[in-house]
C-alpha cells in the first residue's frame, strides 16, 4: 500500500477510542468529515491521513502516540494479508534500521526517535496483533511463561524453547536472569519477531524449522528447556523419526506427538537439569503413551504434575498440565508431585488470576523442593513415590490421586439458609393468585407493531457494539443475557454522547431477541435508571396514559407462539415483539390485569429462588450428613 492508506469506520472508531456508531454521527454532523472511497468489496473506506489530520483539529484524538497510528496503518494492509508479518517487519526495523524496506507511510509514522522507544512499540503491537482470535493459539500467555520459567528456577546459562514462537517463554526467562536464550520456530515470520522481542537479553539464538524434524540445537545441551509445544496434530514425522535416538523412553505413538516433544526437550537438557513443558491434560492418561509414562517414572524424569483450571487460554477450552521434568543423572527416581488448581476456575477464558495460582503451585513447588515432600491437600495437592503410579494405566492426573475434599460447611451458614428458605416458602402463600371465569365474549385485538403506529408505544434497539469495560465510573450495559438469565450486568459503558448509547428509565420493558425452549420469551421492567440498552433486546417504552407496561409484559410472556419469527440451527427462537397481538381494553382493566401478571411473576421468581435454595441445602446436608460434619439432634 502506498502513502494513501486506507481504514474502515471500525478502524477509525479504535484510532479514536470511540464506539462506531460514533463515526456514523460525526459523518452526518460534520460536512468537513473527509469523503469516503470505495474499496474492492464496495464498503467505504477513508483516507488514513486526511482522518487523523480531522480528527485532531476536532480534538478527538485522544491518545495520539506512535503505536495507536501505526496500528491502524498496518492493520490496513499494506497490499498483504498477514498484519503479523508487517508487524515482525516494523520490529526488525527497530533493531537494526534500514534493515526491512518499510513503506513510506509506515516509516514515516514511526519518526526518527522509534528507536529510543522501541521495545515500547514492539510489544505493543504484539500484545494487539496476538489479541486476535486466529493468533491467540500461537502465543504462550505471558502469566503462563512466567510461571513455566519459575518453575525451571534458578534459570541461568542457557534456556532453550524449541518451539518459541513469539519468544514469549524466552522473555521471561530472559527477565529471570537467563544469560543465553535460544530457541526454534517453524513460521519464519515468528523467528524474526521472537529475534527483535529477545533483543534486549543479548543475541538470542532463534533458528527456523521444525524442531522435530530438523532440529537445530545439536551442540552443547541447555541448562533449562522451557516449551509450550503445538498439539492437536498427527503428521509431526512418526514414520520417518521411529528410530530416533531421542526416543529414550519409548517411540511415541502418531496420536502422542507431545510425548514426542517430551523427549526431545529431555534429550536438549544437560543431567539434571530443569524441563517444564505444558501439554494438553490427555497426555497423562491416553493408552497409547503407557509405555512411555511409565519409562519416565522409573527412570526419575517426572517430578511434578500440575492441573491448571479449565481456560486458562484464551483460543481454546482444552484444560493444561504442567509437567515439570528433570534429566535423570545421578540418583535414582524420587517423589512426584501432583497439584490440582480447577478451583482457580477463570469467570471468563483467558482472564487468570496469576498472582493466586502463582501463589498455590509455587508455595508446593517451593516447599516440595526443600522437603522432597508437602502437606497433603485434599482435593488440592500430595506427593506420592513413583510405584504407586506405576499401576495398570501410569495415570498421572492429579485429581485422580487426590483424596476428595471434604464438604466445607457452616453450620450457622447452613441454619441460614434453612430459615431464608423458610421464609421464601411463606411467602409463596402470598403470591398465590385468586381468579375467576369472567363471561364469555370476543375480545378485540391489535398488535404491539400497530401499537407503536399509534404512539401508545415506541420500539427501539441498541445499533452497532458500544465501548464497555469490567471496571469504570460509566452505567451498567444491560444485555439480553442478563435479561433471560436474570443476572446483574457486569460490564460499564465507557463511551461518550456520540456513541448515543440508550439510557433506560423506570418503566422500560426490555424483552431479549433470543429464547430458548419453547420460545416463551422473557420480560423485565426496569426499576432503575443508571442503565443502558445493550444488545441482544428490544426495548418497549410505553405511553402510561394509554398502556399499562405490566399488561403489555405479561401479554409478551404468553405469546410464545406469535413473537417466536424463525429457530436458530441450534434450536433457539428468535423473538420479534412486533407481532405479539395484545387485547384492546381500557386502561382500568390493563392495570388490574397487569397487578395480576406482576404477581404471577413474582411468584414464578420466588419459585426459582426457593427451588435453588432448596437443591443446594438438600446436597449440602446429604454430604455433611455422610461425612459426619453435620448430625440430626439428639
Amino acid at each position: 500500500m502506498s502513502a494513501g492508506a486506507l481504514v474502515t469506520a471500525a478502524e477509525i472508531a479504535r484510532l479514536a477510542n470511540v464506539g462506531r456508531a460514533a463515526v456514523g454521527n460525526w459523518r452526518k454532523r460534520h460536512p468537513d468529515f473527509p469523503e469516503p472511497v470505495l474499496n474492492a468489496g464496495g464498503s467505504p473506506v477513508f483516507p488514513l491521513t486526511e482522518v487523523r489530520r480531522w480528527l485532531r483539529e476536532q480534538g478527538k484524538l485522544t491518545d495520539d502516540t506512535t503505536t495507536d497510528a501505526l496500528w491502524v496503518a498496518l492493520d490496513a494492509g499494506h497490499g498483504r494479508p498477514d498484519t503479523l508479518e508487517l508487524v515482525a517487519d516494523v520490529a526488525t526495523h527497530l533493531r537494526v534500521p534500514g534493515s526491512v524496506d518499510l513503506p513510506a507511510d509506515v516509516r514515516a509514522l514511526l519518526g526518527e526517535d522509534a528507536g529510543q522507544r522501541a521495545d515500547e512499540v514492539i510489544e505493543s503491537l504484539v500484545e494487539r496483533a496476538f489479541q486476535r482470535q486466529q493468533r491467540q493459539h500461537l502465543a504462550t500467555p505471558a502469566g503462563l511463561a512466567r510461571l513455566m520459567v519459575r518453575l525451571a528456577a534458578p534459570v541461568a546459562g542457557t534456556v532453550l524453547d524449541p518451539a518459541c514462537g513469539p519468544g514469549n517463554i524466552l522473555r521471561a526467562a530472559g527477565h529471570a536472569g537467563a544469560e543465553h536464550l535460544a530457541g526454534q520456530e517453524i513460521d519464519p515470520v515468528m523467528a524474526r519477531l521472537a529475534r527483535a522481542r529477545l533483543a534486549p537479553h543479548g543475541t538470542p539464538d532463534i533458528a527456523v524449522g521444525d524442531a522435530l524434524r530438523a532440529d537445530a540445537f545439536t551442540g552443547p545441551p541447555a541448562d533449562a528447556v522451557v516449551c509450550d509445544p503445538p498439539f492437536g496434530y498427527r503428521d509431526w514425522g512418526q514414520d520417518e523419526l521411529r528410530t530416533d535416538p531421542r526416543w529414550e523412553y519409548g517411540s511415541p505413538a502418531k496420536g502422542e506427538p507431545e510425548l514426542a516433544w517430551v523427549q526431545h526437550c529431555l534429550a536438549h537438557a544437560k543431567p539434571g537439569g530443569a524441563v517444564v513443558l505444558a501439554l494438553p491434560a490427555g497426555v497423562a492418561s491416553r493408552r497409547s503413551g503407557r509405555a512411555i509414562r511409565q519409562a519416565l517414572l522409573r527412570r526419575g524424569a517426572v517430578r511434578a504434575v500440575i492441573a491448571l483450571p479449565a481456560g486458562v487460554l484464551m483460543s481454546t477450552g482444552v484444560p493444561i498440565h504442567l509437567w515439570v521434568l528433570r534429566k535423570p543423572g545421578a540418583g535414582g527416581a524420587g517423589p512426584v508431585l501432583l497439584v490440582n488448581t480447577g478451583h482457580h476456575q477463570p469467570a471468563r477464558r483467558g482472564q487468570v488470576d496469576w498472582t493466586a495460582l502463582d501463589e498455590e503451585v509455587l508455595g508446593a513447588w517451593h516447599e516440595f523442593g526443600a522437603t522432597g515432600a508437602v502437606d497433603t491437600v485434599a482435593g488440592r495437592r500430595r506427593t506420592l513415590e513413583p510405584i504407586d503410579l506405576l499401576d495398570e494405566d501410569v495415570d498421572l492426573t492429579p485429581a485422580r490421586h487426590l483424596p476428595p475434599p471434604r464438604p466445607a460447611l457452616d453450620p450457622e451458614a447452613l441454619e441460614r439458609t434453612r430459615l431464608h428458605l423458610s421464609r421464601l416458602l411463606g411467602e409463596l402463600d402470598g403470591l398465590l393468585p385468586e381468579f375467576t371465569t369472567p363471561p364469555p365474549g370476543a375480545r378485540a385485538t391489535t398488535t404491539i407493531d400497530d401499537l407503536a403506529r399509534a404512539g401508545a408505544l415506541t420500539l427501539r434497539r441498541q445499533v452497532g457494539p458500544l465501548p464497555t469495560s469490567e471496571a469504570g465510573p460509566g452505567p451498567l450495559v444491560l444485555t439480553g443475557r442478563d435479561v433471560s438469565t436474570g443476572s446483574v450486568p457486569d460490564t460499564h459503558f465507557v463511551g461518550t454522547e456520540d456513541d448515543d448509547p440508550i439510557h433506560l428509565r423506570p418503566g422500560d420493558l426490555v424483552v431479549p431477541l433470543l429464547a430458548a425452549g419453547d420460545g416463551r420469551p422473557v420480560t423485565k421492567v426496569m426499576d432503575g435508571d443508571d442503565v443502558v440498552l445493550g444488545p441482544n433486546l428490544q426495548l418497549i417504552r410505553v405511553n402510561p396514559d394509554q398502556v399499562d407496561v405490566h399488561f403489555l409484559a405479561g401479554q409478551i410472556r404468553a405469546s410464545s407462539g406469535q413473537a417466536a419469527s424463525s429457530t436458530t440451527a441450534s434450536g433457539v427462537h428468535r423473538v420479534d415483539v412486533r407481532r405479539v397481538e395484545v387485547p384492546v381494553l381500557d386502561l382500568g382493566r390493563q392495570r388490574r390485569l397487569g397487578v395480576a401478571f406482576e404477581r404471577l411473576e413474582a411468584l414464578d421468581s420466588t419459585l426459582g429462588r426457593a427451588a435453588a435454595l432448596g437443591v443446594d441445602l438438600v446436597s449440602q446436608l446429604t454430604e455433611g450428613l455422610a461425612c459426619g460434619t453435620v448430625a440430626p439432634p439428639e
